[in-house]
C-alpha cells in the first residue's frame, strides 16, 4: 500500500506529465496549422500569449491573497506575489515601452546621451527595485527549496519544472530556432506551460515559514539524543 507521501508524489508527477503532454499537443497543433494560421496565435496579442498572461495574473493575485490570509509566511508570499507581477509584466513586454528609445533593462539605455536624465533615474530605480525583490526572494527561499526538493515537496518539484521549462524557452528565443516558425511556436508554448507550473507553485507554496534557525539549532541535540 502506498504511503500518503508516495501518493502525493505520484499526483505531482501525473500533473507534470499531463501539463507537458498538453503543451506538446498544442505545439503539434500549431506547427501542423502552418505559419499562415499559427502566427496569429503566437503573436503578442495572440491567444497563446494572452493565455500565458492570464495564468500569471491569476498566480499573482493568488499569491497576494495568500500573503494576506497566511501571516505565518507573509513575507515570502508577498515577495512571491511581487516576483510574479514582475514576471507577468516581463512576459507582456512591458520593458519595451514605445515612447523609449531603448529597452530600459539594457545598459545602452543608460549610456545614450539623448535619453533624459529623469528617465534614467526613474527606470533605473525600478530596475534596482526589481533586482532587490528577486534577490531577496532567492536568498530567503533557496535553502528551503533545496531541502523541500530532496523531500519531494510538490511546490519545489513544480518550481523545478517551471525553471526547466522557462530556461528551455529562453534558450530557444536566443538561438537560431527563433528565426523559424516551429522555434517561435516552441518558445511561446513553453512559456505558457511554465506559467501553469508557476500557478501550481503558488497553490502548493508553504503557508508557514520554515523555522530554519530553530531546525539547525535542534539538529545537533537530536543527533546526540539518537546516539544515546
Amino acid at each position: 500500500m502506498k504511503t500518503p507521501q508516495k501518493q502525493q508524489h505520484d499526483r505531482v508527477l501525473q500533473l507534470i506529465t499531463i501539463w507537458f503532454v498538453m503543451g506538446a499537443a498544442l505545439l503539434l497543433a500549431l506547427t501542423y496549422s502552418g505559419p499562415e494560421v499559427g502566427e496569429a496565435y503566437i503573436a503578442d496579442a495572440g491567444l497563446v500569449q494572452m493565455g500565458t498572461l492570464a495564468i500569471l495574473i491569476v498566480a499573482t493575485i493568488s499569491a497576494a491573497t495568500l500573503a494576506i490570509r497566511c501571516p505565518q509566511n507573509r513575507v515570502n508570499l508577498g515577495l512571491l506575489a511581487c516576483g510574479l507581477a514582475i514576471y507577468a509584466g516581463r512576459e507582456h513586454d512591458l520593458h519595451r515601452l514605445e515612447f523609449l528609445r531603448e529597452h530600459y533593462t539594457r545598459l545602452d539605455f543608460y549610456l545614450m546621451p539623448e535619453i533624459p536624465l529623469w528617465q534614467k533615474l526613474c527606470f533605473g530605480a525600478f530596475v534596482v527595485f526589481v533586482i532587490a525583490i528577486i534577490a531577496t526572494f532567492v536568498v530567503r527561499m533557496t535553502g528551503q527549496a533545496l531541502r523541500d526538493l530532496k523531500r519531494a515537496e510538490p511546490w519545489a518539484i513544480f518550481g523545478l519544472a517551471w525553471f526547466t521549462t522557462l530556461t528551455a524557452s529562453q534558450i530557444s528565443d536566443r538561438s537560431w530556432l527563433n528565426s523559424t516558425f516551429a522555434g517561435r511556436s516552441f518558445e511561446e508554448i513553453a512559456e505558457f506551460v511554465a506559467a501553469g507550473f508557476a500557478l501550481l507553485v503558488v497553490y502548493h507554496f508553504p503557508r508557514v515559514a520554515a523555522p530554519v534557525a530553530a531546525t539547525s539549532e535542534l539538529a545537533p541535540q537530536a543527533a546526540s539524543a539518537k546516539a544515546v
